[in-house]
């Protein structure tokens, strides 16, 4: 698998957390700015990472996961690391549970 990771994120949001932390790590970023276009990256290419901001404002990020995690299960494929970031909102602990999601950006500075 590749060092690439699916970033999705509305065109204008602040993409600093996302960016550093996966510039540290030498993972290249492919961005998205809706869920439609992301989960059609996501059934044609394997991504080691999901990173999602739930500062999203025109989707439901939770509802982006969501969608995700059921392409997995009907392609077959084990579930994919999902990082959230947001300065707006942070997901509970059961939607976190929930969905699967492995972790919370909440600041990551170089």
């Amino acid at each position: 698998m590749n060092k690439t990771a699916l970033v999705i994120q509305d065109a204008d949001c602040d993409q600093s957390n996302f960016k550093s932390f996966l510039a540290d790590r030498n993972i290249t970023p492919d961005v998205y700015s809706s869920g439609g276009s992301a989960l059609a990256a996501f059934k044609s290419t394997r991504y080691r990472y999901v990173f999602v901001s739930m500062d999203i404002q025109r989707e439901d990020p939770l509802q982006i996961i969501s969608h995700l995690r059921l392409a997995e299960e009907k392609l077959g494929l084990p579930p994919t690391l999902i990082l959230v970031s947001g300065q707006l909102r942070q997901p509970s602990q059961s939607e976190l549970k929930k969905f699967k999601i492995s972790g919370v950006i909440r600041s990551h500075r170089t």
